[in-house]
């Protein structure tokens, strides 16, 4: 019984792991790139050519609230994948099982939000 419990506790992390290196770290470095004007994207330094007047700690702060809005969004749309359990599933298989993650996980969005053990902490680069 042990194993089935490690088991899904893989396959969550195993998301979670997914969701943070794929979506969250890249979609927050690529953010913090363009506030900190260390993109090369010369289209996006154009663009955005106002965080040139930025001090560094305004930098900062726009990218404390862009890591605040990436994790925010994943959370929500967690939670929305949970309220609506009836009609979405997100399922991990692993050794030819399949693990309904909404079914193993107490409340999804909390998952990524939790300081100490959630994903961010456990699996972000940045």
């Amino acid at each position: 019984m042990n194993n089935l419990k490690d088991n899904k506790e893989k396959a969550l992390n195993y998301f979670g792991k997914c969701v943070i290196e794929e979506v969250y770290d890249r979609a927050l470095s690529g953010a913090k790139r363009i506030v900190k004007r260390t993109t090369p994207n010369h289209m996006d330094l154009e663009q955005y050519d106002v965080f040139s007047e930025f001090s560094q700690e305004q930098q900062e702060k726009v990218c404390d609230l862009l890591a605040e809005t990436v994790m925010d969004t994943i959370y929500r749309f967690l939670e929305m994948v949970e309220e609506h359990d009836n009609e979405f599933k997100i399922c991990v298989e692993m050794n030819k099982v399949e693990y309904n993650l909404i079914d193993i996980s107490e409340k999804m969005g909390s998952e990524i939000a939790d300081i100490d053990d959630g994903w961010i902490s456990q699996f972000s680069q940045i």
